[in-house]
């Protein structure tokens, strides 16, 4: 088996989504790929050899399902406990924190010593602890049932990365790594995206796949998507007209990336706003990249282009308060997502209900209609009045409103909490159980005005194996009062004056052949500025 753990492939640990919304420049990798190297030795110097004197057990690991036996892939850490030290393995996928993703069964080159094997799948399994004593041995079997706390199909969900790009990888790496680690995580559904940038796409080797790999690796359990990241930039990585997923694309929409800034040729005189709407035209389901980076998402939100919205795939960009929140409180429908950018980094995804043979299409429209919740390793469950994410409820005023909530995970999250209109207005604690944690809420709620409520973890409250900040968040259920939604004429106006200078910036930014492009890409602001100012005076009456 040829040696995964190069320079190449370490490079995927270590550029993280840290870098700006946007794929790491070739200068980057350089700078990483020389710690990308030290950590390569370090791990070559720790790892257990077969050289004369050592001595090495020929380990078969078999994770089970513990109900059904079936067997799984996931995640496993082992530690030598004669020295402390976790074992290092280069022919598996090294995740973080020491975790490696396997597939069944995997055989791993450990000492002849004791050892301790820590093991999960996906997010709904207990974590496993055995150990074992292999002094004398040079091979063994070790089966492991996974215990599951929440078993999400038995409920009807279904779980997808909605962003997805791999680089630096040869193929038969790309197969590997697709074959194994959203196995491994648990999920159902990946989209792998087309992207471009001169000159480093050349190194974007999910660009290689094509409908006939992307059925092929679907026959392994995990269906694969395709899709398309639309998007500028003015400079490298410079924030411009902003990313946005095109997924379950017919053909692909040119140009992918507008504007000298990435392809390093051309103006910036075609908006994202044009490739939305072929792409709508088309039947594909349009989601805004990176939460607040760009300028052109509140305009194309207004305008009613984009059908949900991702956050936390690839960084932060801002929080829920500043786009979910306020894009809710003037009366838009905004289906909340999510995915990972570059390889999954994180436990990342988007849950939606779905029977049947699942498809991308279906699925992709149960997520358009809002009925969702993102995760990288929390479960929610959320009904008002029997009504679930995406649907709406009308209500008179003063009137009671039953909220259900449950919240499930292998860490602990702190709480769970209730936001109604963009505030937390109740909060149930989570309690250990055994071998995860969980929150139920059941809070009455009495409603004066329109607007919308949903579920959510508080940001900060702990982290999951990866060591990535836990999140979960439904999307929300619409609420109004004698037949009006929500309409905050004051979060209005801030978008209102967030559009104006954006226009204002891209005026002087941009650089455009001749009038006709000018016009093409301000009229997208302008016509959303007129259709929201129009809203705001209709408040006033």
């Amino acid at each position: 088996m040829r040696t995964l753990c190069t320079a190449a492939w370490l490079l995927s640990l270590f550029v993280t989504p840290a870098v700006c919304g946007h794929e790491p420049t070739r200068k980057q990798f350089q700078r990483e790929r020389a710690a990308a190297l030290a950590l390569a030795q370090q791990a070559a110097e720790s790892a257990p050899r077969g050289g004369t004197g050592d001595k090495l057990c020929r380990l078969t690991i078999e994770l089970r399902d513990e109900k059904t036996s079936r067997p799984l892939a996931g995640l496993v850490r082992v530690t030598n406990l004669a020295t402390g030290k976790a074992i290092s393995f280069s022919e598996e996928i090294h995740r973080d924190k020491n975790w490696f993703a396997i597939s069944p069964p995997a055989i791993l080159s450990v000492p002849q010593t004791k050892i301790q094997v820590e093991a999960f799948h996906g997010l709904e399994t207990m974590r496993a602890l055995r150990e074992i004593d292999l002094t004398g041995q040079q091979s063994a079997t070790l089966t492991i049932p996974l215990a599951r706390f929440y078993d999400a199909a038995a409920r009807g969900l279904k779980s997808g990365n909605t962003h997805l790009h791999l680089m630096k990888l040869t193929h038969a790496e790309m197969d590997r790594y697709l074959r194994t680690v959203p196995q491994a995580d648990g999920l159902d559904l990946v989209f792998i995206s087309l992207l471009r940038r001169v000159p480093d796409e050349r190194d974007y080797i999910s660009n290689t796949l094509t409908e006939g790999d992307l059925g092929r690796l679907s026959q392994a359990g995990v269906l694969f998507g395709n899709g398309e990241e639309h998007r500028h930039n003015f400079g490298p990585g410079g924030e411009g007209f902003g990313h946005v997923m095109l997924l379950n694309i017919l053909k692909r929409i040119e140009p992918v990336s507008i504007g000298p800034g990435i392809m390093k040729a051309g103006t910036d005189g075609i908006p994202l706003a044009r490739g939305i709407r072929t792409a709508r035209q088309d039947g594909a389901t349009v989601i805004w990249c990176h939460n607040t980076f760009g300028h052109e998402d509140i305009p194309n939100w207004v305008s009613g282009l984009v059908h949900a919205q991702n956050i936390f795939d690839g960084g932060e960009h801002g929080t829920y308060e500043d786009t979910f929140y306020r894009y809710l409180n003037v009366g838009l429908r905004v289906p909340f997502s999510t995915g990972t950018d570059w390889f999954i980094y994180d436990f990342s995804r988007v849950y939606v209900p779905y029977a049947g043979e699942l498809t991308a299409r279906r699925w992709l429209e149960q997520l358009a209609e809002g009925k969702s919740f993102i995760t990288n390793g929390v479960l929610l469950e959320f009904s008002l009045d029997g009504k679930s994410s995406g649907e709406s409820l009308a209500a008179a005023a003063d009137q009671p409103l039953r909220i259900l909530g449950r919240a499930i995970g292998r860490n602990d999250f702190r709480q769970l909490e209730v936001v109604h209109n963009g505030k937390v207005i109740h909060a149930a604690p989570s309690r250990a159980f055994d071998g995860h944690y969980a929150a139920t809420l059941d809070y009455r709620l009495r409603v004066s005005e329109p607007g919308w409520v949903a579920l959510r973890i508080p940001r900060g409250a702990g982290q999951n194996e990866l060591g990535k900040e836990l999140f979960a968040h439904t999307s929300p259920i619409y609420i109004t009062v004698g037949g009006r939604s929500i309409f905050q004429a004051d979060v209005a106006r801030g978008l209102v004056a967030e559009m104006s200078a954006s226009q204002q910036f891209i005026a002087s930014k941009a650089v455009f052949a001749n009038a006709g492009e000018r016009e093409a890409v301000l009229r997208v602001y302008r016509e959303a500025l007129a259709q929201l100012e129009a809203q705001i005076g209709a408040a006033r009456q």
